[in-house]
């Protein structure tokens, strides 16, 4: 930002950037595999100079078992790692994380995260983050730093960056098979390829309901945003709690909302423009900042992001897109890069994106006392940002346990934080510690197969 004789100029100091389809020369696959070998050691031993002890997180997927992995073959630094279990086994990846901890040896530590913990320190997560968000994946970050922090630790690596640079993400494989399909659009079979990412969503296999979701805009191939439009669709849908005032400032925004595309975007790989929506958007205003940086820095804990180096950035933006994504296998090139230091069963497993519980985190047998006031007609109603009787229908719908969709499942967090920003930095003031009176979150702390309860305050 430069300001001067009154006026303000914003320029970014580095943009983005991915050859031309047609461009660049191909090296040997082994070529590859090593350079990008040699990048990630040095990157992660740069992230380990510090004058005081360094951790790391350890969610048993493929880039934090990597990096950990880095830090005990290749350095002589001793190694602590953090990682959340889930006390609900549809988020729960536990068994991952005790085994890569225990190949590698380290001195793990586990927080355990309930529904009600999650709901707990949901007003202290929105403060920290200080916007509102439709995912409640944050909050189990918070209280993985603030074990962290209670560890005595003060600097963690982490895995962030490699889904977005080494096409590690579901919606890549999505784009693939949807242009795929849109080349023969009548094909039976072509849909059915979305079986093999979406396992768990019935009758795939026919061409019926995957052309009622997928086949939307499946012949606009050359949209700047063909990736994306499947989920932008679905998550707009979530405007329908909105009041008519907020419709209406959304729509006198016009172009002010919509992507930046930088020059040379359309003459890109569709893999690389993915890439770039998925960066700029999700990872820099989201993972970085909301679910990162704030959840670390809420507790006094820095995080450092190999992956995020520059130079393995470069190169992962100059290489082709099969070593990236190669058939439906994702990030193809870091699993042959880290077969010298994991478990086949981590190198192998399919990937989980990082989720949380939503509805129950809010909805269950010790509900938060703060989620029923701010869901109440009167407070919707007074803040006007989303329609009382939208609200109150889904407030209805939790309480009789009827099942809500993954769209609703967000709005539900989306409504709930927007209440908490405007309760406390805009209509009320910012409270100095939202969770002052709430109970204590409890802590396991091990290694190996000893383990030893602690709480943390």
């Amino acid at each position: 930002m430069i300001v001067r004789d009154g006026r303000t100029t914003l320029t970014p100091y580095w943009e983005m950037s991915f050859p031309e389809e047609d461009e660049g020369h191909l090296q040997p696959e082994s070529e590859y595999v090593e350079e990008l070998r040699g990048l990630l050691v040095d990157a992660t031993r740069v992230r380990l100079r510090a004058d005081v002890p360094v951790g790391a997180y350890l969610s048993g997927g493929l880039d934090s078992s990597t990096i950990a992995a880095i830090v005990r073959s290749r350095t002589t630094s001793p190694l602590e790692t953090f990682s959340i279990a889930f006390t609900d086994p549809d988020f729960d990846e536990s068994d991952f994380q005790t085994t890569m901890a225990g190949a590698l040896g380290t001195d793990h530590h586990v927080v355990r995260a309930t529904h009600a913990d999650i709901g707990r320190v949901f007003p202290e997560v929105v403060w920290h983050a200080e916007t509102p968000m439709m995912r409640t994946s944050p909050a189990p970050m918070f209280l993985l730093s603030r074990l962290v922090k209670e560890s005595r630790f003060k600097v963690v690596l982490t895995g962030e960056g490699a889904d977005e640079f080494l096409a590690g993400y579901d919606i890549f494989k999505e784009a693939k098979i949807r242009r795929f399909w849109a080349r023969q659009p009548d094909s039976k079979l072509r849909p059915g390829l979305l079986n093999r990412i979406y396992p768990w969503i019935p009758g795939l296999t026919g061409s019926s309901q995957a052309q009622s979701f997928f086949g939307v805009g499946l012949l606009e191939t050359a949209s700047p945003y063909y990736s994306h439009s499947p989920r932008w669709r679905t998550t707009a849908r979530a405007k329908r709690f909105f009041s008519a005032e907020t419709r209406q400032a959304i729509q006198d925004s016009g172009d002010d909302l919509a992507p930046f595309y930088p020059d040379g975007f359309e003459r890109w790989d569709p893999l690389n423009r993915a890439e770039y929506l998925e960066t700029s958007i999700f990872l820099s205003q989201y993972l970085l900042s909301s679910q990162g940086d704030r959840m670390a820095m809420g507790n006094s804990v820095e995080g450092r992001f190999p992956f995020l180096d520059h130079r393995v950035v470069d190169f992962c933006n100059r290489l082709p897109a099969r070593l990236k994504l190669r058939g439906l296998t994702e990030k193809y090139l870091l699993k042959e890069v880290s077969r010298e230091w994991l478990p086949a069963e981590i190198t192998d497993r399919p990937k989980q994106p990082f989720r949380a519980p939503i509805h129950r985190a809010f909805f269950n047998d010790s509900p938060p006392d703060y989620v029923e006031e701010l869901l109440s007609p009167s407070a919707i109603d007074r803040a006007g940002y989303f329609n009382p009787h939208a609200v109150d229908h889904l407030v209805a719908r939790l309480r009789q346990g009827l099942p809500l969709s993954e769209t609703d499942d967000m709005a539900l967090a989306g409504i709930i934080s927007t209440q908490l920003v405007d309760r406390q930095f805009v209509s009320g003031p910012g409270p100095s510690s939202p969770l002052d009176d709430t109970d204590d979150v409890k802590v396991v702390i091990g290694q190996g197969s000893t383990t030893r309860e602690q709480a943390c305050p």
